[in-house]
């Protein structure tokens, strides 16, 4: 059930019988040479697809298309809100929906730079009464099955792309990760932001195109991405969701904060 498709008085019969609506939050970004820039974007929207097959009872709002990426805006076509930006869209668009009648919230979200921002916006809503459910895909799938996690444009988000658009994937263009020591080689790179000492892994905030020449980063080779991969843990993720959802529905609200 698509909010955008319904009449006024259509979404006032459903927020009159319901209070939980489905929001997914995306970004446009670098994912390495090999798959599109949308993917952040474009696995939320398969996965309201599966959702909504699965439970149509649930109304889904217009899914966001842009987050926050502002370490990623050093390779062509990435675009970002920026934390401020998205805070505020996130809030004008909760705010909304709790104007209608909305006490349960779920965040399909497709992006790691939203998180903290997201998370922001969860606690403001439920300091006012409601609920906040943040469903990082990624994060869900490979704690249903360990062999799908996976890293920043790497197998696993490559073959979550490859169940949306087999066309989206150019596997002529897979090649293998570019990371640099641009901190110098006492402090090598060890993924997302981080460098390694003495078996330590240390936070060191930068642009990944200092580090991630191709764009791409984890221990999942986009090589081993398949189709059947993405169909499967997408499927999985949707089915587990669904069943989250039902529990989700039916906890109590938490009571608004007020100061002691």
């Amino acid at each position: 059930m698509r909010l955008q498709h319904m009449t006024w008085p259509q979404a006032q019969d459903y927020f009159t019988r319901k209070d939980l609506v489905l929001l997914g939050v995306g970004s446009n970004e670098c994912h390495g040479r090999h798959i599109a820039l949308g993917t952040d974007t474009l696995v939320p929207e398969k996965l309201l697809e599966l959702i909504e097959a699965r439970a149509p009872e649930y109304l889904i709002a217009p899914v966001v298309p842009y987050g926050n990426c502002d370490d990623l805006m050093g390779f062509p076509g990435s675009i970002s809100l920026g934390p401020d930006v998205l805070r505020a869209v996130m809030t004008r668009i909760t705010d909304a929906l709790y104007d209608c009648g909305v006490r349960r919230f779920a965040i399909v979200n497709g992006h790691g730079g939203n998180i903290r921002t997201l998370e922001e916006v969860g606690c403001a809503l439920h300091r006012r009464g409601a609920w906040c459910a943040l469903l990082n895909w990624w994060k869900m799938a490979g704690e249903l099955n360990p062999a799908w996690a996976g890293g920043h444009g790497g197998g696993q988000e490559t073959a979550a792309v490859m169940a949306v658009d087999p066309a989206l994937v150019d596997r002529s263009a897979i090649d293998g990760q570019m990371l640099c020591n641009d901190a110098g080689d006492t402090l090598p790179t060890n993924g997302f932001d981080f460098v390694r000492y003495k078996g330590v892994n240390v936070e060191l905030p930068r642009d990944v195109h200092q580090y991630a020449h191709n764009g791409w980063i984890g221990p999942d080779h986009p090589k081993d991405a398949t189709e059947e991969w993405g169909r499967e843990m997408l499927n999985a993720t949707a089915d587990y969701i669904v069943d989250f959802l039902a529990e989700f529905s039916r906890i109590p609200l938490p009571a608004p904060t007020r100061f002691l």
